[in-house]
């Protein structure tokens, strides 16, 4: 009879969406324990990063108050503004993984109200009460949440990614015009 072929056309739509969606949610797992491994990695090269900063800092205040080659104090100094600039180049890293990993929570959230509303949908409107269907567009409300606010995160990497070609230092240029001597402060503070 047609609604016995309804249903099995019906309960085959909702296994194949289901199966589709496991696909989905296992791909995005890999993604986050990827991103999941770069952030400790992050993490160990900032506390390197941290430790060498330390060093210069001391040795750069030693050879200040010395008579020590001006050379060496260039070199020195060339030193310490490669260092803060990857320590920079670490923070925009992990920041841009940190909201790659705020999109792919926002991209389960959209694929489960997805499948949420194609095993709803597969049941024709004539079936479904008011509150079945009310219960539809609020799922595609909530969706449409979801990608407004995925939009933002790709609007913000974007902004981020205009802003360090902005904050870009070139440090000889820097040291020539003597500016250099306001930036001799330890190596958290020269980024703010």
């Amino acid at each position: 009879t047609p609604s016995q072929i309804d249903a099995k056309i019906t309960r085959r739509v909702k296994i194949a969406a289901r199966r589709q969606a496991k696909m989905e949610a296992q791909r995005r797992l890999t993604r986050a324990q990827a991103i999941q491994r770069q952030l400790e990695e992050v993490e160990v090269q900032q506390k390197l990063l941290e430790e060498r900063g330390v060093k210069l800092e001391m040795l750069l205040r030693e050879t200040s108050g010395h008579n020590a080659g001006e050379n060496e104090d260039s070199r020195t100094m060339k030193k310490w503004f490669d260092l803060v600039q990857e320590k920079n180049a670490l923070l925009r890293y992990e920041n841009e993984l940190m909201i790659n990993q705020r999109e792919l929570q926002l991209e389960d959230v959209q694929s489960r109200l997805q499948q949420e509303l194609r095993e709803r949908m597969a049941t024709d409107d004539t079936r479904k009460t008011s509150e079945q269907l009310s219960q539809e567009k609020e799922i595609l409300r909530k969706m449409l949440e979801v990608v407004e606010q995925r939009d933002e995160l790709v609007g913000l990497l974007e902004e981020q990614r205009l802003k360090e070609k902005e904050d870009a230092i070139d440090p000889e240029v820097l040291m020539m015009s003597n500016k250099f001597s306001a930036f001799t402060g330890d190596l958290s503070s020269a980024n703010r």
